[in-house]
């Protein structure tokens, strides 16, 4: 395995929010547990020793870009647009983008849920580059 923690926030996140049901369930499916899973907005210390920042889509990427860019030195990707940092680009090149599921469907969910894990692997080369020079570091 690599040796990296991966977190999760959102740009308009409540804090404490539990998961959705549908959310819970389609981690209960695949193998994983949300019932300790409460809503984190991004901010200094979500932020705190982060290498990437990987919105769903280029408008998240954008709205963070504009509210944290400043003040945060990693890496700024969409999650379909696999190792690409848009930290000092003016724009974000065309990528497939996640419709986020909140309040929809089951099915809409599952869409989300698939697409993400399939557009994760996608960033597998990156992730592994980040575990090895955080070991060259050591």
């Amino acid at each position: 395995g690599l040796d990296l923690a991966f977190a999760s926030a959102g740009i308009e996140a409540r804090p404490g929010q539990p998961a959705s049901l549908e959310s819970a369930a389609w981690a209960k499916a695949g193998g994983m547990s949300l019932a300790d899973h409460c809503a984190t907005p991004v901010g200094p210390e979500s932020l705190a020793g982060a290498a990437w920042v990987i919105g769903m889509t280029r408008s998240h990427a954008a709205s963070f870009k504009s509210r944290f860019g400043g003040r945060y030195a990693g890496g700024l990707g969409v999650l379909g647009a696999s190792c690409v940092d848009l930290a000092g680009r003016d724009h974000s090149p065309a990528a497939e983008e996640v419709a986020d599921p909140y309040g929809g469907t089951a099915e809409q969910y599952g869409i989300a849920c698939e697409q993400i894990a399939r557009l994760l692997a996608e960033w597998e080369p990156c992730f592994r580059g980040l575990a090895v020079r955080k070991e060259l570091e050591k």
